[in-house]
């Protein structure tokens, strides 16, 4: 019984030291890739060629709306995430073919929008991120597929 005891203490000890040794290279590993981070000065923002730039084309989907009964259309880009205080370009375009196959990118308060563009036509606006939260953006005529987020960190 003693000789058990003795066997279940040092496995403990052991696991407790393997534990440890992890633990401490968890942490290692964990402070590497901060320092990197924080050294390569990354930032929130993207894809554009400048910091909180960002390109968003219409996209028809390949799909039958009439027998779906909903708008098949999307955004490309369905995520947008900036801190508060950033000034954020957003360059929209329709790519549709025909005039009248209008877009939107619409906001609701406290980022209120309404871009509404024809088939080939595109637009670029500017706006402060000054609200943080979870916003979404839509097309008015394409809902309720066409939808995206903007995303205001603090």
């Amino acid at each position: 019984m003693i000789v058990g005891l003795a066997v279940g203490v040092g496995v403990a000890v052991l696991l407790s030291a393997v534990s440890m040794i992890m633990i401490s290279d968890l942490n290692h590993k964990i402070a590497s890739i901060l320092t990197h981070e924080s050294d390569e000065h990354l930032e929130v923002g993207a894809p554009g060629i400048a910091k909180n730039e960002f390109y968003i084309f219409t996209q028809e989907l390949n799909a039958d709306e009439e027998k779906i009964g909903v708008p098949v259309a999307v955004y490309s880009l369905t995520e947008i995430v900036v801190h508060k205080g950033d000034t954020v370009n957003i360059h929209f375009f329709n790519a549709a073919k025909e005039k009248d196959d209008r877009h939107t990118f619409t906001m609701q308060p406290p980022y209120e929008m309404d871009h509404d563009l024809e088939g080939g036509e595109d637009t670029t606006f500017s706006f402060k991120a000054d609200t943080v939260g979870t916003f979404t953006y839509f097309c008015t005529y394409d809902l309720p597929s066409m939808v995206g987020q903007l995303v205001v960190l603090p």
